[in-house]
């Protein structure tokens, strides 16, 4: 693939992956960056980027970075303070 959506030259996730946990990075925008890029990436040689360790690795990472978990009250109360901003009942899409 090439243009704005071709993967970059070399692009690893699995390298990324363990340079930014072991970096300990802390720039959200940019792991999620990876991570788009990542799950790119798994998706052309037809993966499944729900069992990818990289994928999952990078996700846990921002997941840490931003202290969010699968705590279910706290999923509601994000969920909520999300409607609340949005100004919108709406179901989740």
């Amino acid at each position: 693939m090439s243009g704005p959506d071709a993967l970059p030259p070399g692009f690893d996730r699995h390298a990324d992956a363990l340079a930014i946990v072991g970096g300990g990075a802390c720039n959200p925008s940019g792991i999620a960056l990876t991570l788009v890029a990542a799950c790119r990436q798994v998706r052309e040689a037809g993966g499944d980027v729900r069992t990818d360790p990289a994928v999952r690795l990078i996700g846990t990472q921002l997941a840490f970075l931003l202290n969010a978990n699968s705590d279910t009250d706290d999923y509601g109360a994000l969920v909520a303070a999300c409607r609340a901003r949005a100004g919108t009942t709406s179901p989740i899409r």
